[in-house]
């Protein structure tokens, strides 16, 4: 009997160790220079798979619940954030400051409440606020890369964007300064993706460097998105002896050399996601926005979408605002999948969504399935 069940144990701990193989998992394990989009896949997947907790506002106090509703970590934050890395930054008021740290999904304190701003776990690392200079902990609490910095972002692919001495620059996660500070701008734009980063030149123009901060493509675009999939979306200014000021700035999508694969011929467009983005074009009376979805050809598989705004597709769905200011998503196929009735919206994440009823100064949170189904109120 004894040997029956401890071939079970192993067949079970072998069954869960070949799924976070197939997954990708390591969770807490640092990212490494050079990870490929899919590496970052299926540590979302990993992600995806382990992390399933959503904060919540009881009588002013945080705390989380998971996938059916269920209070899992009782309100006891004055502030909570998303788990990513199976972390959670969360804070506590003291006297008149908020202080962060970060818990596990057993709301154990990993990182004590000491700082005085704090970021988001990806890749191993968390930036911190010490003292008003920023720097980066790690899982068990420890300052891997001290606080030295003015700025700091999130780690991408192996990379941070930090601010010293007023200018933007990149470190790995050593906390090597690997591409000197010497762009203008915030840490939160630029970050590396497809070994691409978008940053502003000289002249104010922006263009995309490399990991080793060679320009990739020139500085020659008034502002550019991130790469995804290939392409990335970009600003350039035109000649139109037409216009009012004799040009006029339209925007399209570029390859990874900088040639325009789909032309500059919307006013705005967000980066790709799940192969579609969505763009707009002013309508000829310049007093409204004619709300398009596109494909990586540029094939407009969605045209004058009859709403006020339009965001990115994600997770199948693409959030709408209709005229009463009212927040819901539609499927790519045009259709109403969530009416709108929210005065504001989040992107889905581990098949939940959190959305906030009544208006956008007296707000209430509400959490839903990709179905609409209300999950959890608050009451």
């Amino acid at each position: 009997m004894l040997q029956m069940k401890l071939s079970k144990y192993f067949l079970t701990m072998l069954i869960m160790l070949s799924l976070f193989s197939f997954l990708g998992c390591k969770p807490g394990a640092p990212a490494v220079k050079g990870k490929t989009e899919s590496d970052a896949d299926r540590q979302t997947n990993c992600n995806q798979f382990i992390e399933a907790l959503y904060p919540i506002r009881v009588k002013g106090k945080w705390g989380y619940i998971n996938r059916k509703g269920e209070t899992v970590l009782q309100p006891q934050w004055d502030e909570a954030d998303d788990f990513s890395d199976g972390m959670a930054k969360v804070g506590i008021m003291s006297g008149t400051e908020m202080h962060y740290g970060f818990v596990d999904q057993k709301g154990q304190w990993m990182v004590q409440p000491v700082y005085l701003n704090a970021g988001t776990f990806t890749e191993g690392f968390a930036y911190v606020n010490k003292h008003g200079l920023y720097g980066y902990v790690d899982h068990y609490g420890k300052e891997v890369i001290h606080c030295r910095f003015e700025d700091a972002a999130d780690f991408h692919h192996g990379y941070a964007a930090i601010k010293l001495g007023g200018w933007i620059g990149f470190i790995d996660t050593t906390g090597q300064v690997v591409v000197n500070p010497q762009y203008t701008g915030t840490v939160n734009h630029p970050r590396f993706n497809e070994g691409r980063a978008p940053v502003f030149g000289a002249d104010e123009q922006t263009g995309f460097i490399d990991s080793t901060g060679q320009w990739a493509i020139s500085a020659q675009f008034q502002s550019a998105g991130n790469f995804v999939d290939g392409l990335a979306w970009a600003m350039w200014m035109q000649d139109d002896s037409a216009a009012e000021h004799g040009f006029t700035i339209k925007g399209g999508y570029i390859d990874t050399e900088g040639v325009y694969v789909i032309p500059p011929e919307y006013d705005f467009g967000w980066d790709f996601s799940g192969g579609y983005a969505t763009v707009w074009v002013r309508s000829e009376d310049k007093k409204s926005k004619i709300w398009k979805v596109i494909d990586k050809e540029g094939t407009v598989v969605l045209d004058n979408l009859p709403y006020r705004n339009v965001g990115a597709f994600n997770y199948g769905l693409i959030p709408i605002q209709d005229e009463d200011m009212k927040w819901g998503f539609m499927n790519i196929r045009g259709e109403v999948v969530i009416p709108p009735q929210y005065a504001g919206i989040n992107h889905f994440k581990n098949g939940m969504a959190r959305m906030e009823a009544g208006t956008a100064f007296e707000n209430t949170i509400v959490y839903i399935n990709p179905k609409g189904e209300v999950v959890w109120s608050e009451e």
